[in-house]
Parts: C-alpha cells; sequence; structure tokens
C-alpha cells in the first residue's frame, strides 16, 4: 500500500508539473479537494478507482499514468528466467466498467508484466462520447473477437475492422475504439505492452480494497469475476 501511495503521488505531482498546474487548478479541473491533492502528492492517502478515473478524465491523462514505475529502477541488463505462467479460465480475471468499455483483465495472478492482455466489450458507439483520446505508455495489439470496430487514432482516417482482423499500434498516440452500428457490442482482444505496463496490478488492489457486501456487489463497477463469494 505504502509503495502503491508513493507511485501515485510521485505520479501526480510530475503531471501537474509537465501541465504547468497549481494544486488549486487542478482541484478546479477535477473536483478533489486541495487538501486530498495535497495528501496524495505527500504519499499519505490513495484514491479509490472512482476518484482516479475522475482525476484522468479533469487532467486529460490515461489513468495508466499514475501507475506507471520509474523505469531506471528496472534492472533490464541481466534478464533471469522466471519459468512464469498464468492460465486464465474463461470466468476469471478483474472486470473494470467504464461508460463506454467493459475491460476483463487476465493473468492478473502475474505482476510487473511487460504484457497486459485484455478483453474489452466496446459499448461507446460515438466518438462524442469520448471528452479526449486515450493515450500511454507502449504499444499494444488488438484483434476483433466479435462484430466491427471503429478505430480513431490521432494522425489516421477511422479505420473499420471486422471478426478476425487485427490492428497494432502506438499507444502513446491518442486513439479510441467504437462499436460499429449494428444490434451487438464488439469484443476484441487487447494486448498492451511496455516496460512499465503494471498498473494493472493497482486496479486490482484497488478491487479487493473496495469490496462491498454480497448484495451491493451487483452494482460494482469493479469487480474480480470468477471469484467465490
Amino acid at each position: 500500500m505504502s509503495t502503491r501511495k508513493a507511485r501515485l503521488g510521485n505520479a501526480l505531482r510530475a503531471i501537474r508539473r509537465r501541465l504547468d498546474l497549481s494544486l488549486t487548478e487542478v482541484a478546479a479541473r477535477t473536483g478533489l479537494a486541495i487538501s486530498t491533492l495535497s495528501k496524495v502528492e505527500n504519499s499519505q492517502l490513495s484514491l479509490t478507482y472512482d476518484k482516479l478515473l475522475q482525476l484522468a478524465e479533469g487532467l486529460e491523462v490515461d489513468i495508466s499514468a499514475f501507475f506507471e514505475p520509474d523505469p531506471t529502477a528496472q534492472d533490464r541488463l541481466h534478464p533471469t528466467v522466471t519459468a512464469r505462467r498464468s492460465i486464465a479460465r474463461k470466468a476469471d480475471g478483474l472486470l473494470v466498467q467504464t461508460p463506454n468499455y467493459d475491460y476483463r483483465y487476465v493473468c492478473t495472478d502475474l505482476t510487473h508484466k511487460a504484457m497486459v492482455p485484455i478483453i474489452t466489450t466496446i459499448r461507446a458507439r460515438s466518438i462524442v462520447e469520448f471528452p479526449t483520446l486515450s493515450r500511454h505508455a507502449g504499444e499494444e495489439f488488438l484483434y476483433v473477437l466479435r462484430g466491427r470496430i471503429i478505430v480513431h487514432t490521432e494522425f489516421y482516417e477511422p479505420a473499420e475492422l471486422a471478426t478476425g482482423e487485427s490492428m497494432y499500434l502506438d499507444s502513446t498516440m491518442g486513439h479510441a475504439f467504437l462499436t460499429a452500428p449494428g444490434p451487438k457490442s464488439a469484443q476484441i482482444l487487447n494486448v498492451c505492452h511496455s516496460p512499465n505496463a503494471s498498473h494493472f496490478r493497482s486496479l486490482l488492489d484497488l478491487a479487493r480494497a473496495q469490496e462491498r457486501p454480497q448484495q451491493e456487489q451487483d452494482e460494482d463497477p469493479i469487480r474480480e469475476v470468477g471469484q467465490k463469494p
């Protein structure tokens, strides 16, 4: 928990300075109290997923930016064989529901992964539903599992992909995925790659910290699926 607080605090301070914003200005943009933001920056307070999403939307950054560790802290000169593996059954994973997407993170038992595999159901049908395009470190691959999607990117015309088609893209380029006109939401396999792609672990920790009584579980925006009550 202390490591996550420190990482979040450092990330928020770095983003705020990069945008040349005061705490007062961040508070105005996000609706979070100045005292709360100050405690976060000083590693005295963490935030719930809802508050993190509110912070990301107000600052117009991807939520993953708050969980990327310092790449200089990782030693990549002497890789070791870890023999790690993870099997994801059909109902396993961490479900994160947002207005535009339902993300199901799989293989969540492995930390510090270079790749983050996600099964994404796309509910958005218009680009106006996105206040800002998503962008984050690294690259990603997407493969259409069901339906048809329209991929909007910062430097290209929208591209339509059908079931069985795929795309590889630079994740630092602004991007958004829409379901093409039709009766059902489209679904894709999305694999994000980055040396710092470990933010899903913090989402998992947040999900567990926010567990509610059984009768409220259906209202949770984030939960681990395939887990017995």
